[in-house]
């Protein structure tokens, strides 16, 4: 309170009479600029930043489009409407005093495009909001009841990733693993896989892939044969996808030389260009090649890639994309093992005279192998609220060579090296795919849906042998080891030659329903047609192992946004099945079997908070596995039981915080336990093994 006794009383108040008459006036002189960015099919494009050229007051357009710059001085301006990967659109604009202006934008990509970039707040260039791939359909992460995890270019160059291990590793609770063959994948969960989709689609089962080529890769959690069915890449743990770098429409290129100890060198190269001058025809090419050396005496790690990509925006409708790849590698590959803990006395390592620095192989026995993909894509905008895309994928693995060998200790002192021979062998995978997705309304109610049919041509030529090359006593001079020899003993033994085809054709839905604008629920269902003749084997001309098997796999999750685009509450059941061929008993009956399935409960929240300050997940999942097959000795024989259960549970917790301009946070944590209920001792012994080796390296 101001007492007009005091001294200057008068001249406080009068001061402040004039600002409640003259304040209201002088706020209402600022202006106001709203507008609407759509894309090039006339959707509307989120998380674009509008700019006040020359100032730094900017917006980001909401889901809708929409987008408010409040409180301008009146004067001329330019906007700019920018999109990472993008040309940066500007516009005039002159406002007066209290006056809304309405400045809209168009940019010149379609909705599918704006989904497949996937852009991200400008307060990490870790976080992704959405993906097409995941639910194969246009959907953000926090209306997805489904947990998944991107790892982005924006990761792979600050981390300077150029094994795909390594880029596994900032997956929360995933452990990297690596087959001898070449391909390079992942346990999620407590089940393991070494082979991922590509932009959506199954890939051989040799995929001897460069990071250099990737745009992002996306772990999706949990069983997932509702949308990707029962291909050897899906396991009852999730599915990962590798995206491919696409064209955009501007100029440009970046070229990178990298080098390190034990003569590691690598050269990338990345060049993108516009082909007319509409930038409606677009080409990218991204090549890459490493070589590096061993620690040890022996051994090396060559490869390469080039992948050109080509798309070409027909009309506002139309729109072709075509992606291919070649990768070659060569390297040498040795594994380790213990034979029986019986004969041998040492319980460390560090107690067996093994000189670490020797590989007991030399270079010639090497792995020659390489995959071909050739993948396209049409799109075509049906109407406002539907879109047909059909995807095709050629892609096909193969060894020129394969030499892998296994050192398996026998006693403290002395080992076998047993060497498995495949030469040539080829796998290959041909899949077709058409998707129907509308985003559309019942009533007042909001439905996204997919629709879809997938056939998969999956093939493999198979001729290899394994042989005993020797023993090797490590006190004692060792003997050189040969590919003529390992060839000629392969030769003497004789090879294992088979060739098998497998289809698989299935049909698809899911919908995504806004019950209320917070609370959204997922309803999902795939029938899948399992077929093969079995294994042909051209010794005897015969095929054997021949069946045909039909699987349902339903999906439900529910997502309840507490805090809309900020915080949701998620929940699903989810279902994965393996198909599984029918055995020969030891009295020569056949035993039938059912699909094996995996069955998963979950729970937990997904955050994008302070502007994408800070984001990530928490999840809870249950996953039972019933079908498993196991054996019993009865009377003296092995029988084979299709009563076997499997539990796997877990805790998984990523963050991603950027606390401060230049300072990044990826986090993660991932418990699993995942045990045999219903099984042979061996196979429970193995999986308690697995357990404590998931717990040592996860996060």
């Amino acid at each position: 309170m101001i007492s007009m006794k005091q001294p200057g009383a008068r001249y406080q108040v009068l001061l402040l009479l004039i600002l409640l008459i003259t304040g209201p006036a002088a706020w209402a002189q600022t202006a106001t600029i709203k507008g609407r960015v759509i894309t090039s099919d006339n959707q509307p494009a989120p998380y674009v930043t509008i700019t006040v050229a020359g100032t730094n007051r900017n917006a980001i357009t909401n889901e809708a489009g929409f987008y408010t710059l409040a409180k301008l001085q009146p004067g001329e301006y330019e906007l700019e409407a920018s999109f990472i990967g993008y040309e940066t659109l500007r516009k005039p604009v002159a406002v007066t005093a209290s006056q809304t202006l309405t400045a809209d934008f168009q940019i010149s990509i379609s909705n599918s495009q704006l989904q497949e970039v996937i852009v991200t707040n400008s307060k990490s260039k870790f976080v992704y909001k959405s993906s097409e791939y995941v639910a194969r359909m246009p959907l953000r992460n926090l209306e997805n009841p489904q947990v998944y995890n991107v790892v982005g270019r924006a990761l792979i160059q600050e981390q300077v990733i150029i094994e795909r291990t390594d880029l596994y590793r900032n997956i929360p609770g995933s452990v990297p693993n690596f087959s001898a063959g070449g391909s390079m994948g992942l346990s999620m969960r407590g089940f393991s896989t070494t082979i991922g989709m590509r932009n959506g689609m199954a890939t051989s089962a040799i995929v001897p892939l460069n990071p250099a080529i990737l745009e992002r890769i996306e772990s999706i959690k949990g069983p997932s044969g509702t949308l990707f069915g029962s291909n050897r890449n899906v396991t009852f743990g999730g599915v990962y996808n590798y995206v491919t770098k696409r064209p955009y429409e501007a100029f440009g290129g970046e070229l990178s030389l990298a080098g390190g100890s034990y003569e590691f060198g690598r050269v990338t190269a990345d060049f993108n260009t516009p082909v007319n001058k509409e930038k409606t025809a677009l080409f990218r090419i991204n090549a890459a090649a490493q070589s590096e050396g061993s620690f040890q005496d022996q051994g090396f790690n060559k490869n390469f890639t080039i992948a050109p990509t080509f798309s070409y925006q027909v009309n506002d409708r139309l729109k072709f994309i075509l992606d291919m790849e070649m990768t070659r590698g060569n390297y040498t590959v040795v594994s380790f093992g213990l034979g029986n803990l019986a004969t041998i006395t040492a319980r460390n390592f560090k107690d067996l005279p093994l000189d670490y620095k020797k590989s007991y192989i030399n270079n010639s026995i090497d792995v020659n192998n390489g995959i071909n993909n050739i993948q396209a894509q049409v799109e075509y905008k049906i109407s406002d609220k539907w879109k047909s895309q059909t995807n095709y994928l050629y892609s096909v693995g193969f060894y020129k060579n394969l030499y892998w060998t296994a050192l398996n200790m026998t006693t403290d002192s002395t080992f076998t090296r047993v060497v498995r021979n495949q030469t040539p062998e080829t796998f290959g995978n041909i899949e077709i795919q058409q998707n129907f997705t509308g985003d559309f309304k019942i009533g007042s109610v909001r439905n996204r849906l997919v629709a879809g049919i997938d056939y998969n041509h999956n093939y493999n030529d198979l001729y290899r042998a394994t042989v005993n090359f020797d023993v090797v006593n490590i006190n004692r001079p060792i003997r050189g080891i040969s590919r003529p020899a390992i060839d000629s003993m392969s030769a003497r033994q004789g090879f294992s030659t088979t060739s098998t085809v497998a289809k698989n054709a299935s049909i698809y839905a899911s919908d995504v329903v806004n019950i209320t604008d917070q609370l959204l629920a997922m309803l999902s269902l795939r029938v899948d047609r399992y077929s093969t003749r079995g294994t042909f084997n051209v010794l005897t001309g015969l095929y054997t192992g021949a069946y045909e098997q039909t699987s349902l796999s339903p999906k439900f999750g529910l997502v309840y946004q507490v805090i809309a685009n900020k915080l949701s509450l998620f929940g699903n059941y989810m279902n994965g099945f393996v198909n599984l061929a029918p055995v020969t008993q030891p009295d020569n009956t056949i035993l039938v079997l059912q699909p094996q399935y995996g069955n998963q409960l979950e729970g937990g929240i997904k955050f994008d908070l302070y502007n994408t300050t800070l984001a990530g997940s928490l999840s809870v999942y249950d996953i039972s596995v019933t079908n498993s097959t196991r054996t019993e000795l009865v009377d003296g024989k092995n029988f084979t039981f299709q009563d076997g259960t499997q539990r796997s549970r877990g805790v998984e917790v990523e963050v991603i915080a950027t606390p401060f301009a230049g300072m990044n946070i990826v986090a993660g944590y991932g418990f699993n336990e995942n045990r045999y209920r219903n099984a042979a001792p061996p196979c429970r012994a193995r999986m308690l093994f697995s357990v404590q080796r998931i717990l040592a390296t996860s996060g």
